[in-house]
């Protein structure tokens, strides 16, 4: 006679991750999450006092998502919003110097329009030495030969230097960046009046926007911010706005560009960054101040020198009048005693 065994009692088949959700989590989850949903956040919550409505809830999940989103939304806004003002007061604080101004504006206008490039120049000259306009040679009668080069060289052969000016050249002083590396823009200066389309912000006080900033055709000159290989994107955008002094006019340009990442600025980028230029100007004033007060004084008193030499002169020429006057009085007296005599 065999012995029966007793069977193992069959396993059943392990479910997905999918089944085990809608079988086991979901129907445990829900219930539990509607009931503390509704006891924590009510459906008439949001309903001013006074009046009376009652509303029915999403499902729960959907709620929470609802719920989440606006949250997120609000944060974001709220976080927007102190972010500017912080940089509107760190480009509007006191400074201890032209250059603390300038850093501070372009640290501002980073932190508020990054991903971006900022950078502030400032109206300058330089001297340059250019060749003086040449003497046109003289017309020399037909059939007489020219006079070799030789002739005008010096004793040791050696060709005459043309004769040189100085002349003063307008540009755009690049004194401040978002760069980390402050080297990067030092000795750069951009001939605004021959090159890019900066020199319009300087010429008519208006904020320039370019779009497609990074094609040729713009005609658009930087000298930071575009990193090597970065392709022409179509969305980066070039903003360049005036910086003012009190009685209105141009001194520099704040200015800014996308080439970092290619995107395209709105309307409320270009307000802002005017409003940052704006705050550099009221933070530079003070130095600006004095730096006119001081170029007042320095013109009264060449003005009283001017005045007091002249005087001195006057003086000195009616001096030199009376003596020859006197001179010529004596003369006459002297002519009349000899004819007496």
């Amino acid at each position: 006679m065999v012995s029966e065994e007793p069977t193992t009692p069959r396993q059943p088949l392990p479910v997905t991750a999918a089944e085990y959700l809608s079988e086991k989590v979901y129907p445990t989850l829900e219930p539990a999450l509607e009931a503390m949903l509704q006891a924590a956040f009510p459906a008439d919550a949001h309903v001013p006092e006074g009046e009376e409505e009652k509303g029915v809830l999403d499902a729960p999940l959907v709620w929470l998502a609802k719920y989440l989103k606006d949250r997120n939304t609000e944060n974001s806004a709220k976080r927007d919003r102190d972010t500017w003002q912080t940089a509107l007061e760190l480009a509007g604080s006191e400074a201890d110097s032209y250059q603390s101004a300038y850093d501070h504006g372009v640290a501002a206008a980073r932190s508020v329009l990054w991903p971006c490039s900022v950078i502030i120049a400032i109206k300058d000259t330089v001297t340059e030495q250019v060749p003086a306009t040449p003497r046109e040679p003289e017309p020399k009668p037909e059939g007489e030969e020219e006079e070799p080069a030789a002739a005008e060289e010096g004793e040791e052969g050696e060709e005459k230097k043309p004769e040189m000016k100085d002349v003063s050249v307008p540009v755009l002083r690049y004194v401040a960046t978002s760069h980390p590396d402050k080297r990067s823009i030092e000795g750069w200066v951009l001939r605004y009046e021959e090159q890019g389309r900066t020199g319009s912000v300087v010429a008519s006080a208006e904020t320039l926007v370019v779009e497609r900033a990074a094609h040729r055709e713009q005609n658009l000159h930087f000298f930071c911010g575009r990193a090597k290989g970065v392709t022409a994107d179509d969305a980066a955008c070039y903003c360049a706005v005036p910086l003012k002094e009190q009685d209105g006019s141009v001194y520099g340009v704040l200015a800014m560009d996308t080439l970092l990442d290619g995107r395209m600025i709105g309307e409320q980028d270009v307000e802002r960054l005017q409003q940052l230029a704006a705050a550099v100007d009221r933070a530079r004033e003070p130095f600006a101040a004095a730096d006119r007060e001081k170029r007042r004084l320095e013109e009264e008193a060449a003005e009283a020198a001017r005045l007091e030499e002249e005087e001195k002169k006057r003086l000195e020429e009616e001096a030199a009048a009376a003596e020859a006057a006197a001179e010529e009085g004596e003369g006459a007296e002297g002519g009349a005693d000899d004819k007496g005599n």
